[in-house]
């Protein structure tokens, strides 16, 4: 789960002073909602990458959750919500805010004839799963993607040149002001690895609602099986890493090819800024060789961009997004 990702946070632009901080955690204390500070955001994503955030809270309950992003806003705290951080870069500095974690506790599934329903904390995989044992057909080519349905929906995420919002009926969500509110197919105004959670600030996924088809339950295992051995051959996972980091829109790919194969015709695989490294076995990864910073994804992420642009006369897009100090997520390719 990602807060709708881009532009500012609830509380703007203004960074987060003691006295605002010392006031949230006064309110989620009395709330009951859990709340560490100070704590390194490396920990709490997969690219294993990031400084501390002022804040870190984990509610346990959708009331909770609603309880705590209410007073943040109060406190004019700026926050952040994610999932697994599966496609974030937290700044070196961390967080000047709260960053909510909407985990296992806010991961509900229910299953109700062709149509499945989750919150936006459960994991992608969990999802693909139940709708496999209810002979389900149309979530096959999310089953190995790592994040929670919050992100997966904001990102409009997929692969095999699919997307989520293929089977998508609504997305419920919070807005800045509280109000909470269901969004159409139309109205999420899905774009490829976009939408419109992603381009606008106010509004935090909280469920979704997909509408799946019947189909051959041993069929739909075979699928998936077969994404699960094709991505354990294309992409080894030994050490951290976001996935993939570059756009490879249909557009991209019907032009060029793929990210990886593009920038490896550049001669770019293994590259290394400090320590982060074009993975040598996909180079539509950068990976974390052990103390890698931001700063150097990022000095990667530019270094990548500007051979491409050199050799083949396009600019990529990032799908992995930046977690500015001051609580704003924006495309990494925008601040590399």
């Amino acid at each position: 789960m990602i807060r709708s990702g881009a532009g500012r946070s609830p509380a703007g632009n203004r960074m987060s002073g003691p006295d605002s901080i010392d006031d949230l955690c006064g309110a989620l204390a009395a709330a009951g909602v859990a709340c560490r500070r100070g704590v390194p955001m490396r920990e709490h994503t997969t690219w294993r990458i990031g400084g501390p955030a002022d804040v870190l809270v984990e509610p346990a309950t959708r009331a909770q959750f609603l309880a705590g992003l209410h007073a943040a806003r109060r406190a004019a705290v700026p926050v952040v919500v994610m999932g697994r951080g599966s496609n974030l870069l937290f700044a070196d500095e961390g967080v000047r805010g709260a960053v909510f974690i909407a985990g296992p506790k806010l991961a509900g599934i229910r299953v109700e004839g062709c149509r499945l329903d989750a919150e936006a904390g459960a994991l992608v995989c969990r999802v693909a799963l139940a709708a496999c044992r209810r002979g389900l057909a149309g979530l096959e080519h999310v089953v190995g993607i790592p994040g929670t349905m919050g992100g997966l929906v904001a990102m409009n995420g997929g692969s095999r040149q699919r997307s989520i919002g293929d089977v998508l009926d609504w997305a419920e969500a919070c807005g800045c002001d509280g109000t909470i509110r269901r969004f159409d197919r139309a109205a999420c105004r899905f774009a490829y690895r976009d939408s419109r959670f992603l381009r606008e600030s106010s509004w935090t996924i909280l469920r979704c609602s997909l509408q799946l088809v019947p189909g051959e339950r041993a069929a739909i295992r075979r699928e998936m099986l077969e994404i699960l051995r094709e991505r354990r051959r294309k992409f080894r996972r030994k050490e951290p890493s976001c996935g993939s980091v570059f756009k490879s829109t249909p557009e991209l790919h019907a032009r060029i090819g793929p990210p990886g194969k593009i920038i490896e015709s550049c001669g770019l695989k293994g590259l290394r800024k400090g320590e982060a490294e074009v993975s040598p076995f996909h180079a539509n990864f950068i990976v974390n060789l052990g103390r890698a910073r931001a700063s150097d994804v990022l000095a990667l992420i530019r270094a990548i961009r500007k051979e491409v642009h050199a050799r083949h006369g396009v600019w990529l897009e990032t799908e992995a997004r930046y977690v500015h100090p001051r609580g704003e997520t924006v495309p990494a390719h925008e601040v590399a």
